[in-house]
């Protein structure tokens, strides 16, 4: 703002001092000549061939508001003659008994000369005049008569034959208040009719030198105009010089305009005057707003075309208009767009665009113009030859503009022609290099398709997993060819939107580090992070931010081939600066000016990509309000730099999450304070466990699991939420993909090392989903994955189907109980009734003891039948004991049972999950041993959990089969999948095995104190 003043107060001091310039000029001008005294000039000693024409300027005698001729004169029917002086600015000036609306003027002109033929040029009389010379009346501008009154203001010339001696020159004139201005303003000019006809002839001439090159230029553009229609720049240029060539033809003192319009009447030529003048003057500035649309302040702009448009009103609707009005109107009008179109002109200068020199020129030759106007318009001398210069310097200066914008237009199309020929160059080579990479994916994808419908069926599955993965990878390079495609379409087109809002940068490059680690270790490359921890956030559009990063990682890693990728930032002012640095190839530095360029690639590598990458990365940049450069050096590597502006927390962002206002929550978190871990208050619902390190995201997912309403505890960070997940076994996770510390993927996969995706669902969120994101949230173990901003209805039906997943995964489990106990009941059932009928016949009070112990065990496996989700440790102790007890009579000494079970201990305990284990040690165990063996059940009661431990010494398994037992069913093992999954589910545990071939198995769980 300082600066702004300080140039238009320069301005208005560098149009001051040429004003007193011209000013001081016009004074030189004036030349030593006769001065008329008391009405009488003598011209005896004036040499007419030497010193030319001479200005009748000094006292004459005025009558005033008397129209008097030359007879009535010397019949002394004039009253109160008066002396003053010719010529004087009357416009405004009434004296003390107002403006005349007539009057006489007469001069006795002294001469030597006899016989010879003179001339006198009237200047422009307002409003009507007419001249006599020796009593004979000689020439007339308009009637000056009242009753037949028709005012015509135009210069005229008189000739007569002089005689020696006094010559009389009387002049009348009338006004009759038609226009502010009287009498005589402007010098009569007396002399020979020689000298009176070259001068008339030369100010004519000088009249079509300003006023004929505008006109003509004015037509000439505005046929350019109507041609080009789009270029609006033609269309002010010509109304320019159109209105100020007429405005000129109303200001011209030899009356120019009734030249080829003679019958104009006043009032008509008064508003042509006025307005033209003042919409010349507003089309040079709009002239201005296509040169330089930047520096032109539309406020100002549509200041100025308001005021000019009351100017206008007024000279339309009235020509008598007080002067003082009329002045403080239109004075600081002119003097504004002078000062503001200087300004203009000034900061073009200062930038140093196109055409600026030339309209230097052009605006001080229409300063001096404009000012030299004023003078003439204020005083009685004359300086023509500077408006002359001035219009011809105006003239000259806007044909050099227009000629250098026409010669620039040129040799643009001519560089515009020699690019497109080379982009259409480029296109073609796009167009081959994108087949070859669309080419050989496909043979990749046909080949690995064939290979896996042709293999042996008993192929390991890894095998397969790999070559489903390798066609993963070759259909996502595919997907990113055509979305770089769409993406330099967009950006040509204008149509790429940038979406910005705060980023945690440090997230977004640990999340994008875990991606491009495996495939820089592949080409045994390192990828090192410096970015510390807290790094502030960034205003950017967070998909668009990892795209530049994926950019630039590729590159790095595609020309790399030894050595290490480095990741750091530094903090300039308000930006952000970001650089990533390679040791590989390097650029070659014929390659460097077009690195940037769409369709370019390096030299060595021209095989690889589509050349796309690194110019959206540069567009992506400028959108996001940063700028990106590189350093290089071939054979060393390249650091390439890209800035983005870091976020205002005052700045007013668009929110990544929208969803829509729910009803309160009954007991709604504070909006000011969030400590987490939070957990709402418990409700008969299932719980769900919400990720976020946003603390405003956090809130908005609170708000609406509890309005639903579900259980809700919240945490920020992949450390809590694991820690949570271990102790509070919720029924579903929503989890961020990016956060600081431990990125979401990183999470998910964590959690799926001990649950699988019906043992606790994950719903990932993240801002913007793209391939990449997809395919890693799956992989990692995430159910399903959602985009911010989300519509409530779809957030809700997702919880609410994953949790149904669960409910009924879990209901699928209890019935598996069911299942199992059904599945060995008729093998058993024939066993033991055989058992009891043998005994009956040996040992009648062993078998009714085997009578009842079986009655036990079936009313405790009715019990489970109803598949509850709960029973107590009592009630499975005493299935146990019965099973045991019915096992020892059946075999005898060869089953040996110990129970060490603490006095009075019982807890709650899922149904099934010990007498399945105490089954497989005996059949599976020690009944495989001809000499039996010995099954041991013992429940210990220690800090904070119970261990429950079944071992026995029979045959033992391997490794192998210990590992198998619990991820695949296996006829022996008789439900271990199922107690291991229900641990999982209800406690966060599995089933531990210990096992050695020929020395016994133990299995141990821990159940939790509640």
């Amino acid at each position: 703002m300082k600066k702004k003043i300080r140039i238009i107060s320069l301005i208005i001091l560098g149009y001051s001092v040429l004003f007193l310039l011209i000013l001081f000029l016009s004074s030189l001008s004036e030349k030593d000549a006769p001065y008329a005294k008391h009405g009488a000039l003598n011209l005896d000693h004036w040499n007419f061939e030497r010193d030319g024409n001479v200005e009748l300027n000094g006292e004459w005698t005025f009558y005033r508001n008397q129209l008097l001729t030359p007879n009535e004169i010397q019949s002394g029917y004039g009253k109160q003659a008066v002396s003053t002086k010719v010529p004087i600015n009357n416009i405004g000036y009434s004296g003390g008994s107002g403006q005349p609306g007539s009057g006489t003027y007469r001069l006795i002109i002294r001469s030597s000369q006899k016989h010879q033929i003179f001339a006198i040029k009237v200047p422009v009389i307002y409003t009507a005049s007419k001249v006599y010379v020796n009593g004979k009346k000689l020439g007339q501008g308009g009637i000056v008569e009242r009753n037949r009154f028709t005012p015509k203001p135009v210069s005229y010339v008189c000739y007569f034959p002089i005689r020696k001696g006094d010559n009389e020159l009387i002049i009348q004139f009338a006004n009759y208040g038609t226009i502010n201005g009287w009498g005589i303003a402007k010098p009569v000019l007396f002399g020979t009719e020689q000298g009176i006809s070259n001068a008339r002839a030369r100010s004519l001439v000088i009249s079509c030198m300003i006023i004929v090159p505008f006109f003509i230029m004015g037509l000439f553009y505005f046929g350019h105009y109507l041609q080009m229609r789009k270029n609006r720049s033609f269309l002010f240029f010509s109304l320019m010089s159109l209105f100020t060539s007429i405005a000129l033809s109303m200001f011209d003192l030899e009356g120019m305009i009734y030249i080829p319009f003679p019958w104009i009447p006043l009032w008509l030529h008064a508003r042509l005057e006025n307005t033209f003048s003042i919409l010349g003057m507003l089309m040079i500035l709009y002239s201005f707003t296509t040169y330089y649309k930047t520096l032109v302040s539309k406020k100002v702009l549509r200041t100025i075309t308001v005021w000019v448009g009351t100017l206008v009103l007024i000279n339309l609707i009235s020509i008598r208009v007080p002067p003082i009005i009329f002045l403080m109107i239109s004075f600081p009008l002119i003097l504004l767009i002078l000062v503001y179109s200087t300004y203009i002109i000034v900061l073009a200068t200062m930038r140093r665009m196109e055409g600026s020199r030339y309209l230097v020129l052009c605006g001080l030759s229409f300063s001096v113009y404009i000012i030299t106007t004023m003078v003439n318009a204020s005083n009685a001398s004359q300086i023509l030859a500077y408006n002359m210069v001035a219009v011809l310097g105006a003239v000259l200066s806007l044909s050099l503009l227009m000629s250098q914008q026409f010669n620039n237009a040129f040799f643009r199309a001519e560089a515009l022609t020699q690019k497109l020929r080379q982009i259409d160059k480029l296109k073609d080579e796009f167009i081959a290099r994108t087949a070859r990479e669309f080419k050989v994916p496909l043979s990749g994808i046909v080949t690995s398709s064939q290979t896996l419908l042709k293999s042996d069926k008993n192929q390991l599955i890894r095998n397969e997993q790999d070559k489903m993965q390798m066609i993963t990878r070759m259909c996502y390079r595919l997907s990113n060819l055509v979305s770089d495609i769409l993406d330099f379409e967009k950006i040509n087109q204008g149509m790429l939107t940038i979406k910005s809002g705060p980023v945690d940068l440090g997230s977004l490059i640990n999340l994008e580090n875990g991606f491009y680690a495996k495939t820089a270790e592949k080409k045994g490359l390192q990828i090192i992070n410096k970015i510390p921890e807290g790094v502030p956030l960034v205003l950017a559009d967070g998909n668009r931010l990892r795209q530049i990063l994926n950019n630039l990682l590729d590159n790095a890693i595609k020309y790399t081939h030894h050595g290490k990728i480095t990741l750091s930032t530094k903090q300039c002012n308000s930006q952000l600066e970001i650089i990533v640095a390679d040791t590989g190839t390097g650029i070659p530095v014929a390659a460097r000016p077009t690195i940037f360029d769409p369709f370019q690639q390096k030299e060595i590598h021209t095989s690889e990509g589509a050349g796309l990458g690194l110019g959206i990365t540069k567009k992506l940049v400028e959108l996001q309000k940063g700028k990106i450069w590189f350093e290089s050096e071939v054979g060393l590597g390249s650091v390439f730099h890209f800035t983005v502006p870091l976020f205002d927390p005052n700045q007013v962002v668009t929110a990544g999450t929208s969803v829509p206002t729910l009803n309160p929550a009954p007991d709604r978190i504070p909006s000011e304070s969030l400590t987490t871990p939070y957990y709402s208050h418990p409700i008969n619902a299932p719980t769900i466990l919400v990720v976020d390190d946003d603390l405003e995201n956090l809130k908005i997912l609170i708000d609406m699991l509890e309005g639903i309403p579900y259980h809700v505890i919240a945490v920020q960070s992949g450390k809590e939420a694991l820690s949570e997940v271990a102790r509070s076994k919720p029924d579903l996770v929503v989890l961020d993909l990016m956060m600081a510390g431990l990125p979401g993927f990183e999470v998910c996969s964590r959690i799926r090392e001990q649950y699988s995706l019906t043992e606790l669902p994950i719903l990932m969120l993240t801002t913007t989903i793209i391939n990449e994101d997809k395919h890693y949230a799956i992989r990692s173990g995430a159910n399903d994955i959602l985009e911010k901003p989300y519509n409530f209805s779809e957030f809700s039906a997702r919880i609410r189907g994953l949790i149904l997943m669960k409910e009924a995964a879990c209901q699928a489990t209890n019935m598996e109980v069911a299942f199992l106990q059904s599945q060995i009941r008729p093998h058993f059932l024939y066993n033991v009734l055989n058992s009891i009928i043998a005994l009956s016949y040996e040992d009648i009070e062993q078998a009714r003891e085997m009578t009842a112990q079986f009655a036990a065990y079936l009313r405790g496996s009715f019990d489970f039948q109803n598949t509850s989700a709960m029973s107590t440790f009592k009630k499975e102790l005493s299935l146990v004991k019965s099973y045991l007890t019915i096992e020892k009579m059946r075999f005898q000494d060869r089953i040996q049972v110990s129970i060490d079970v603490e006095e009075h201990i019982d807890f709650p305990l899922p149904p099934l999950m010990i007498q399945p284990l105490i089954e497989n040690a005996v059949q599976h165990g020690i009944n495989k041993r001809k000499a039996g063996g010995r099954v041991t059940l013992s429940v210990k009661h220690k800090a904070r959990f119970y261990e429950i431990s079944v071992s026995d010494n029979g045959i033992g398994m391997s490794e192998e089969l210990v590992h198998s037992v619990l991820v695949k069913e296996h006829g022996h093992s008789v439900g271990l999948k199922n107690i291991n999954s229900r641990l999982k589910h209800f406690y966060g545990s599995e089933l531990q095995i210990q096992s050695n071939i020929g020395k016994g198995t133990t299995f141990t769980m821990r159940i939790p104190e509640k």
